[in-house]
């Protein structure tokens, strides 16, 4: 190989290409490529709906139709949370006259509350099982929360917040104000 190439700093780039043209036969698929039944954009988060897909497998249907939901709902938590926490970081950086750690804490705390609550405003946007040649049961499904609702909520339950005081509850209210007016409803 070093004849082939020669010797020097050009031999050594003229092997690392042509080992990495030598190595690169293309993206080989390790197997068939499946998707679930809820994998399309209708069931992803959007301007006005936070969305969870959840699937379970279990020898017994009921089973896997409760992890399916588990699953689906810490997803839908997961996206609440990663957009609550965007926006909010967003908006310490845009008031400075904020004491930013302790606002971000009493946020994420009433957001995690909110979250827990919401539960019951969830809506199942679709639900499939399929028994498996192995006699197992799989079950997908797909949930939905309003984002209107889940702030409106989130604003009731600001406004509750004994400890709270004045200054803390108007700038959560400010926040919580900017995310409805940036819905696309």
């Amino acid at each position: 190989m070093k004849q082939l190439l020669g010797s020097g700093p050009k031999a050594m780039v003229s092997f690392l290409i042509l080992s990495f043209l030598t190595s690169c036969g293309g993206f080989k698929k390790p197997g068939k490529e499946v998707t679930g039944p809820f994998s399309s954009s209708k069931y992803q988060t959007n301007n006005r709906y936070f969305r969870g897909v959840g699937s379970g497998t279990s020898m017994d249907m009921n089973t896997s139709k409760s992890k399916a939901m588990i699953m689906a709902k810490q997803r839908l938590a997961s996206s609440v949370n990663t957009t609550m926490r965007t926006v909010a970081d967003r908006y310490v950086k845009e008031n400075s006259t904020l004491n930013a750690g302790e606002f971000m804490s009493k946020y994420e705390e009433l957001n995690r509350e909110v979250t827990n609550t919401m539960l019951a405003d969830i809506r199942t946007i679709g639900e499939r099982t399929f028994k498996l040649p192995n006699n197992q049961y799989e079950t997908h499904i797909a949930l939905e929360i309003r984002k209107r609702s889940m702030y409106n909520h989130l604003r009731r339950q600001a406004r509750l917040k004994k400890q709270w005081n004045e200054a803390e509850r108007a700038a959560m209210e400010n926040l919580i104000d900017r995310l409805i007016a940036e819905l696309k409803d």
